[in-house]
């Protein structure tokens, strides 16, 4: 459907603005204006990865679909773990040459340590959390088939207050496990919702939607900024949680609101190849922007409201021809 694939490129594009901006919270003193457009541009965008959790739910939890396990797991598995295993490799290696170039080349030890975290790079925890949904898709749909829409509605709730609660705690007191493979259940109420949002017939109101957007964005930013100023940076950074209690209903009403958008970007063709790709730009896009960084202005805290988005724009442009690239390549196609 369109409004799948605009869903997919809007938010791919707000992934990268997230990782520019937060580049910028991450290194700027706090409370600056450089930090603050930071904070904002970050704020806006947090939405885009349970967005596109509700996008894999909306796709895959379709009862009507009739697999087996056998079926399911290799059409969608080998999908999920070729990419992971490739580009888990692809960023090990990156961040030894990064290292090896500064003269602080990790160990084998360290290296093994991020692979088995989950996190050969700051993005790839991405993929290791949706293989877990991946794996559990096919007994979700049973769960979909068996339950009434009020059920599975009163389901996503309590697993949001759930999760939710298991994420303000761990914020609170950090030190959880080491390894990735229950990450996946904090975001099986967004799986679950991206199928509700995608079978529900009714037409929730445009201004509320936006009230509660643009409300939830506000108080993200000033969440942040609040924690961060009479605590420290890193309890601040609870509002940018995607189970944050602001972050869960900016994430609701931005995917009630991307499904009125009926049109295509600019035309089915663009609309249908890049969503198409939108995989591939989330994979590359952080050596992108390693190599754009390099570059980044000295003084760029006196341009931050333009160079921000600036940033992001050219990453998204110089990704998604890198991604139509690699998949023109046939030994490279399955990597994206």
């Amino acid at each position: 459907m369109i409004w799948l694939d605009n869903t997919r490129i809007v938010a791919i594009f707000a992934v990268i603005l997230l990782h520019v901006a937060a580049n910028v919270v991450l290194e700027a003193e706090v409370g600056s204006a450089y930090w603050w457009f930071g904070n904002l541009y970050d704020s806006l965008v947090r939405w885009c990865v349970p967005v596109f959790i509700m996008v894999s739910g909306a796709l895959l939890l379709d009862p009507q679909k009739q697999e087996d396990l056998k079926t399911f797991y290799t059409k969608r598995l080998s999908r999920i773990l070729i990419p992971l295993l490739f580009w888990s490799v692809f960023f090990l290696l990156w961040q030894a040459a990064a290292g090896l170039s500064n003269g602080n080349a990790p160990t084998s030890l360290q290296l093994l340590k991020l692979l088995l975290a989950g996190t050969p790079y700051y993005h790839m925890w991405f993929l290791y959390m949706i293989t877990g949904l991946y794996l559990f898709t096919p007994f979700f749909r049973k769960i979909i088939q068996a339950s009434t829409r009020e059920e599975l509605v009163v389901l996503v709730a309590l697993a949001f207050v759930l999760a939710a609660a298991s994420y303000a705690y761990q914020c609170l007191r950090p030190g959880g496990p080491a390894l990735f493979v229950d990450w996946f259940l904090w975001y099986i109420p967004f799986f679950f919702l991206g199928h509700l949002i995608h079978t529900d017939r009714r037409t929730p109101s445009r201004a509320w939607l936006s009230l509660v957007f643009f409300l939830s964005a506000a108080l993200t930013a000033s969440g942040c900024y609040l924690l961060a100023r009479y605590a420290d940076l890193g309890k601040g950074l609870y509002f940018y949680g995607y189970l944050s209690v602001t972050v869960i209903p900016m994430s609701i009403s931005v995917m009630y609101l991307l499904k009125y958008w009926e049109r295509p970007i600019l035309n089915t063709r663009f609309t249908r190849t890049t969503a198409s790709l939108t995989f591939g730009i989330y994979l590359i896009h952080p050596a992108i922007w390693d190599v754009l960084h390099h570059y980044w202005p000295q003084r760029a805290e006196s341009h931050s409201a333009i160079l921000i988005p600036l940033a992001a724009i050219t990453i998204f442009s110089l990704s998604l021809p890198t991604a139509w690239l690699i998949q023109a390549i046939p030994p490279l196609k399955r990597t994206i």
